[in-house]
């Protein structure tokens, strides 16, 4: 079984509330839309703080310094197109204000394509949506 290593982002700001992006995910079975944590796969010879660090700044366009270990870390069962993998998914939390300047301008040509939306999230209102993952993320706001 193919295990893709991935670093994450539990971002929240000063209202508690928790930083989502909506993404279409073609290579999975379905095409889901889902809001999820900003982050992305650990390239070779990278640490998972490193990775988050590069991928915070591509997909967000904010630099950020990790503080402390990871808040938990899952292994998520993808049925993707070209065949199923396990997506081990590292979570680091980080707290940003509200008013920080985000930018996509880092992101690749199919990040741009395939983003479909920013946003902050409270703890009520993510409660009664179910597009969200992971539902973890409830135990960190």
């Amino acid at each position: 079984m193919r295990i893709r290593k991935c670093s994450r982002a539990v971002i929240v700001n000063e209202r508690n509330e928790i930083l989502l992006q909506k993404f279409e995910f073609r290579d999975v079975a379905g095409n889901k839309v889902l809001w999820v944590t900003p982050g992305g796969g650990i390239e070779e010879n990278e640490t998972p703080a490193e990775a988050l660090k590069r991928e915070l700044y591509e997909e967000l366009g904010i630099v950020v310094d990790l503080l402390g270990e990871p808040i938990f870390q899952l292994d998520v069962w993808i049925e993707g197109k070209q065949g199923s993998f396990i997506s081990r998914e590292i979570y680091y939390q980080i707290t940003i204000q509200s008013d920080t300047v985000l930018s996509i301008e880092h992101m690749t040509k199919n990040e741009k394509d395939t983003l479909k939306g920013l946003k902050w999230w409270s703890k009520d209102e993510l409660q009664k949506i179910n597009d969200f993952a992971p539902r973890e993320i409830l135990n960190y706001i």
